[in-house]
């Protein structure tokens, strides 16, 4: 199913960068399993493009807020990868590369996020498959797929 780009609802999410114990960690959160879209899959913090936000890096840093408790400055902003679309939902998702030191805590927002966990790359891409659903992360939290998945892998090194 192909969406025209002008039939895409626009939606940011802050992939997060830590670096610790010599390695690269990214947040992933888990969303309820009673939300209307994406319900209980693995994601980054962020969401939909709200009317108040003057650009899709002000929706990252909102939702990044709203969800995980994490507050994120334009200093810290590493840049943008390749935008995902989920031709299902209609969505065109901007993911911002966005460093942050240290493995912060996460304080979740229950409406959005069930839980959040820190994972490092390396182990991730590791542990990477391809299959039907395109390249899927298996982990102890669980199998990340989909756009996530697809934007870890843009994260990976060039071989």
């Amino acid at each position: 199913m192909w969406v025209k780009p002008n039939q895409l609802k626009a939606a940011s999410v802050a992939v997060l960068l830590a670096q610790e114990m010599g390695q690269y960690w990214t947040l992933i959160i888990q969303r309820p399993s009673w939300m209307r879209e994406h319900p209980a899959q693995f994601a980054f913090p962020g969401g939909k493009k709200d009317l108040a936000d003057k650009t899709l890096w002000n929706t990252a840093q909102r939702e990044t807020e709203e969800e995980v408790g994490i507050s994120i400055t334009v200093s810290q902003c590493m840049g943008c990868l390749e935008p995902v679309v989920i031709p299902p939902t209609g969505y065109w998702i901007w993911p911002w590369v966005v460093g942050i030191g240290s493995k912060t805590k996460p304080h979740l927002n229950s409406r959005e996020v069930v839980e959040a966990r820190w994972l490092p790359l390396e182990s991730l891409w590791m542990v990477s498959r391809t299959g039907q659903l395109g390249v899927i992360y298996p982990t102890e939290f669980g199998t990340i797929w989909g756009a996530s998945a697809r934007i870890i892998s843009q994260l990976r090194p060039a071989k």
